[in-house]
């Protein structure tokens, strides 16, 4: 299985009907993360074998999610499993299996340079970058999905995108930093 027919994969699990993230998640967060995943690699001189499971991990990082809301609270152990099963099925080499594994499980999780391996580093980073530059997916996220009332929602939001943002590499926050001052802005008022 190629990015290009993991990707195909991971769209067609966005557009089923019991997707309560909506089909929207895919181009709104998944896609997002890819590309950022992709730009750091490319910003931090990441190699092409950890730049392929950082690639693949972005694709599947939230795939539990996608597939069962409730499983949200362990979503990066629950991807991870699922990660590694769709891999070992496409015969995906098991010395990277594990990485994917590592690399979704450990996306949760705000991972500065040196704090883990660069394939962490990269994907915790571009989830955070999707999570505070797509504003409009996750505010409809907070209200029609977690069902918060506007101030609830809005309160939420904002500190997301803070704690996202102070979570964030500098290579990170130097790609986004403009939108993240518009967004802050715009939300204050």
């Amino acid at each position: 299985m190629n990015l290009n027919e993991l990707k195909r994969y991971v769209e067609n699990t966005c557009k089923q009907p019991t997707n309560s993230l909506t089909d929207a998640f895919y181009s709104e967060h998944i896609l997002i993360v890819y590309d950022y995943c992709n730009q750091l690699c490319n910003i931090l001189d990441v190699n092409n074998v950890n730049k392929e499971i950082v690639l693949i991990s972005a694709l599947l990082h939230d795939i539990s999610a996608v597939q069962d809301f409730k499983t949200l609270p362990t979503h990066n152990i629950d991807s991870a499993e699922i990660a590694e099963k769709l891999l070992l099925e496409n015969k995906y080499p098991f010395e990277k299996i594990e990485k994917v594994r590592q690399c979704i499980e450990n996306h949760v999780t705000h991972i500065k340079i040196n704090e883990g391996s660069i394939n962490d580093v990269i994907l915790s980073n571009a989830d955070a970058i999707a999570q505070i530059i797509k504003p409009v997916y996750w505010l409809f996220f907070s209200y029609k999905i977690r069902n918060f009332n506007f101030q609830d929602g809005k309160k939420w939001f904002s500190s997301r995108i803070n704690s996202n943002w102070n979570s964030l590499i500098e290579p990170a926050k130097e790609l986004i930093e403009d939108k993240y001052m518009i967004i802050k802005y715009l939300i204050q008022q």
